[in-house]
């Protein structure tokens, strides 16, 4: 709400025991200032928001008079604040807001993630990123109190100097430039709701804002040895429970591994030539992106996944803090046979797509996998699969 004042420099009269040794003058327009003591300089006092406000005018009546009714009348027709930042500079920057901490940053995503559609993974990449930047400058991980106003060109220069740093092969630099991209995009992304730091000092952000990307690098995809890939539809059909629906939704549907997490029964149509699911939002999930859409695939799988499935509704009841647990028991499996990449649970939804590409095209690829750009879909996710041995594996 704007803060506006009733001037009272011309009706308020200070109570006695505070005036009792002041001195007072009253402009011809009737503006009242005062003196604390014969030796002090002239004040103009007024009210704001219940609160007794004073403007220090200096020692020299005349000049003081003049100054008193200037601020009088801006008071009339201006929001309290604007004539304190024009009159009164001193006391303007003790009361105006500061830069958030990093504690108060993320409190205040937490506090504001459900009004600004925030998922929990989304808050959590939020918070790993803004901490690993500031930990690659300053060598140590940030405590709450870090002063975010300390990010500006020189700290994200010297971020991006370090995270580069000793890098001599031509294809890790291009990895670890991709990498620094992708940190600056999700603490770029932190600041793109003002109105979560409406609270705050916010001119820091413009430096972030304004710090480009190094230029797009491309990286094409390729798939992983034919080995590898046959090993990880063994492991599929000899899981059971979760982790049988989470590598058959990501292996067989392509389904990223927050959305196979929060896959419900209703997603699943099996009255066509194939199994058909379509992930949606609802109260406690929302894609990627925002984009909903639906993928096809086995239906032979899709009845296993549903038959092996516990849940009446989710397929995955367990909820809390299950899903790292889970995640992390993916990943483990995924090692023990061979898989070194970054993101391994990510690669079956890569070799999805790439399965589709080959059989079906690289649009369709793209509509299954649900993204924006069919450049992504064909940069990253795409690779030729020329093994008929292979891609049968997806004809189950």
């Amino acid at each position: 709400m704007r803060e506006y004042t009733k001037c009272s420099g011309m009706n308020h009269t200070p109570s006695s025991h505070k005036v009792a040794t002041a001195l007072r003058a009253k402009s011809r327009t009737g503006t009242r200032i005062y003196k604390r003591s014969k030796n002090g300089g002239w004040n103009f006092k007024t009210k704001a928001n219940g609160k007794v406000r004073y403007f220090p005018l200096g020692i020299d009546k005349t000049q003081a008079l003049a100054l008193a009714d200037q601020i009088r009348a801006h008071l009339i027709l201006h929001p309290f604040r604007d004539v304190q930042a024009m009159f009164n500079k001193k006391a303007f920057a003790l009361t105006k807001p500061k830069p958030p901490t990093l504690g108060q940053c993320l409190e205040a995503l937490a506090m504001n993630q459900v009004s600004a559609g925030i998922t929990d993974t989304t808050l959590t990449g939020y918070r790993q990123a803004i901490t690993r930047l500031i930990k690659q400058v300053i060598g140590k991980v940030p405590d709450d109190s870090f002063d975010l106003s300390l990010i500006d060109e020189d700290f994200i220069r010297e971020y991006k100097n370090q995270a580069l740093s000793g890098i001599r092969d031509e294809s890790k630099i291009a990895s670890r430039k991709r990498t620094v991209n992708s940190l600056m995009r999700q603490v770029k992304a932190i600041f793109a709701r003002p109105r979560i730091f409406k609270d705050y000092d916010m001119e820091f952000v413009e430096a972030i804002r304004s710090e480009e990307f190094y230029k797009k690098l491309k990286k094409q995809y390729h798939l992983p040895a034919e080995d590898l890939i046959e090993k990880t539809f063994t492991l599929f059909a000899e899981s059971e429970g979760d982790i049988f629906t989470m590598l058959g939704l990501s292996l067989h549907f392509g389904l990223r591994r927050n959305e196979a997490f929060h896959c419900r029964r209703e997603w699943f149509d099996l009255d066509g030539d194939r199994a058909r699911i379509t992930v949606a939002a609802d109260r406690d999930f929302r894609p990627k992106g925002g984009h909903e859409g639906f993928t096809l695939g086995s239906k032979v799988i899709a009845k296993s996944i549903l038959n092996k499935a516990s849940g009446d509704d989710l397929l995955i009841t367990t909820r809390a803090d299950y899903g790292r647990v889970l995640f992390d028991d993916l990943i483990k499996k995924l090692r023990s046979i061979g898989w070194e990449r970054s993101s391994p649970l990510h690669e079956l939804r890569k070799m999805f797509g790439s399965y589709v590409a080959t059989t079906e095209g690289i649009y369709i690829s793209q509509k299954f996998l649900r993204h924006a750009d069919a450049s992504t879909t064909n940069d990253s996710y795409a690779d030729v699969m020329a093994n008929d041995k292979i891609k049968a594996l997806w004809a189950a």
